[in-house]
């Protein structure tokens, strides 16, 4: 008996007993032995493809503007070169990579299968490779019945190889014998969605100072993504420049900063110390209340926007935003104070450059304002800061009212990367806002860099990634009217008015 009728005799048996197996195959499907992505039970092994020896199967590269892509076939696919080709026969990963800074990169795989396949056939998949540390990197089929691209599994990338296995339906996923999957470079909200964002940049001063390239990326970066992350608002928590007094490095802020003004993004700004100079002045001239007076979600300032607030109202849920600088006393706590109570019936979030310090703990300044302005305002849920360069998370549980249950957690977060290379390669903070749980997702990211994570992962899960539970849910409001009444009176000369009588 030759080795192919021993091969079909072997299979037939394992498919009567239903017993799971393995079985060499020949042809275009490579001999070699791969790791299996959960071998479904009850099933025998008929074919294998790999990338090592293709047979088959064609590998294309392309970017994305969407993830996945909307079609089954965006324009730019190439397919892969004879060196990227000889780059996956000896497993050389980094020699076909694909890289963008604009959009979403992936890698296509379109195998030909055998013609015996059914639609009740199962179908495993097997990619392993490597991305950017922090990123998500997604698996996807190419589902006929549906047509669209459907999610078989997402890993979020360390700084070594990973793997990305599933499982499929032939019924579902194969067409004219083709089987198409790829692998694309995404954001990290693996099966969750949001619905608005906010942005926090924070201690931009060596950007002004040095690195203007990279302020400029940031901000351009915001306003490109106003729509697609749906930015309803930027924070900056100080240190705009790095020296006060520099008329040059106000000059690039306020340049940059005005790619925000002229994509209608709303923001605010606090000065840090190293933009105090002579008493604010600079500051004053290019950040002060004149900049902001005329927008329609500026509520006003303290001493020429040393301190401001700001009221916004996103899908329905209103917020105040108030911010104070550098230098806090005991007028500014009044402001603050006085602020929050007029706005009582909005969610707050409040914005310092100094309160957490760089061990997670807060400083001085911040346990006083922690004490005289968090703890009397109960709507103020979460507190904003930089100066210190490193990245902290403080949760303080609160019981206002006594009663032994806790009433709310308001979330205290630290982000400055100011002593990073470059500093601080454009790492920014964003915040995502999802009404369905009734949270706020918090990611770090760079668009300079293009890259997530400040701080290993792997290391540090939860450092720079984290959920805040706020409620975001959106704010009632109502009018109702039991009566309303306009009189007009009329002088008559030489004569007293009657009193007249409701209508």
């Amino acid at each position: 008996m030759d080795k192919r009728r021993l091969q079909k005799l072997l299979m037939i048996t394992c498919f009567i007993f239903l017993l799971p197996a393995i079985v060499p195959t020949s042809g275009n499907e490579s001999s070699s032995l791969s790791v299996e992505a959960s071998a479904p039970q009850n099933y025998f092994h008929a074919h294998q493809y790999t990338s090592t020896d293709r047979g088959d199967m064609m590998v294309s590269e392309n970017t994305a503007k969407t993830e996945p892509p909307r079609s089954y076939s965006p324009p730019g696919e190439r397919e892969f070169s004879k060196e990227k080709y000889q780059s996956l026969k000896s497993m050389y990963t980094s020699e076909n990579e694909t890289q963008s800074q604009v959009g979403f990169p992936y890698h296509r795989f379109d195998v030909k299968v055998h013609r015996d396949i059914k639609p009740s056939d199962k179908i495993t998949l097997y990619w392993k490779g490597k991305s950017l540390p922090g990123r998500q990197v997604t698996m996807y089929g190419w589902n006929v019945v549906k047509g669209k691209w459907a999610e078989i599994e997402g890993v979020v990338a360390g700084d070594t190889s990973f793997e990305l296995k599933g499982s499929v339906n032939a019924e579902e996923f194969v067409h004219n014998r083709k089987v198409s999957v790829i692998v694309q470079d995404q954001l990290p909200q693996k099966s969750k969605s949001y619905d608005y964002s906010f942005v926090w940049m924070s201690d931009t001063q060596y950007y002004a100072q040095d690195y203007p390239a990279i302020f400029k990326s940031i901000t351009e970066w915001i306003a490109e993504n106003k729509d697609v992350m749906n930015i309803k608002y930027v924070f900056h928590t100080g240190d705009i420049v790095n020296k006060g007094n520099d008329e040059e490095q106000w000059k690039r802020a306020s340049a940059y900063m005005n790619t925000l003004d002229v994509a209608r993004i709303p923001y605010g700004v606090l000065p840090g110390n190293h933009d105090e100079g002579h008493d604010f002045n600079r500051y004053k001239a290019y950040f002060g209340e004149k900049r902001f007076m005329k927008k329609s979600y500026y509520g006003g300032s303290f001493d020429q926007n040393r301190g401001h607030y700001d009221l916004l109202s996103a899908n329905g849920k209103d917020y105040i935003f108030v911010s104070m600088g550098w230098g806090i006393g005991k007028k500014e706590i009044e402001w603050l104070n006085d602020v929050l109570e007029r706005y009582a019936d909005r969610t707050a979030i409040l914005s310092f450059h100094e309160y957490l310090k760089k061990n997670g703990e807060r400083s001085h300044k911040g346990n006083e304002i922690f004490e005289k302005v968090v703890k009397p305002n109960q709507h103020v849920v979460a507190v904003l800061c930089g100066h210190y360069h490193s990245s902290q998370l403080a949760v303080d549980e609160l019981d206002d009212d006594g009663d032994g249950t806790i009433d709310r957690k308001v979330y205290q977060i630290l982000a400055d990367y100011q002593k990073g290379p470059e500093g601080g390669n454009g790492f920014l903070r964003l915040l995502h806002v999802d009404e369905e749980t009734n949270t706020i997702d918090v990611r770090t990211y760079s668009p300079y860099k293009n890259k997530y994570h400040y701080y290993n992962p792997e290391k540090h899960p939860k450092k720079e990634q984290f959920t805040m539970d706020i409620d975001v849910k959106k704010t009632n409001k109502s009018v109702s009217t039991t009566y309303f009444e306009l009189n007009i009176y009329k002088q008559l000369s030489n004569e007293k008015v009657a009193a007249g009588s409701k209508p």
